[in-house]
């Protein structure tokens, strides 16, 4: 899979649902910075199932932009269809402090 293709913001009933096509990488700064904009409610979930491989420049987006979503909209985010290497890696880098599984 090459680098993010596309991240798409839709309004589901009660929350803001954010779609993550492709790898996360230095070049997903532009399309990150798009969602603090678009996510209008205080549910957002992140759906990492289409989501390939999160580097370290990857990470540091994704925490800068969950942070600013919190504060800014002060919602509340989880985060779904991660795989094993993707979820063991926001344990070990604390993503899980700012964006909560998805039960």
């Amino acid at each position: 899979m090459a680098t993010v293709t596309s991240i798409v913001v839709n309004r589901e009933t009660g929350w803001d649902a954010v779609f993550v096509h492709g790898n996360i990488d230095a070049q997903a700064e532009e399309l990150l910075k798009g969602v603090e904009a678009q996510v209008t409610r205080h549910q957002v979930r992140f759906d990492f199932s289409e989501a390939g491989r999160i580097n370290s420049m990857g990470i540091a987006l994704l925490l800068r932009c969950f942070k600013n979503i919190k504060e800014i909209r002060q919602a509340e985010i989880t985060v779904s269809g991660l795989n094993t290497m993707n979820t063991m890696l926001f344990k070990m880098t604390g993503v899980f402090l700012l964006a909560k599984p998805a039960e």
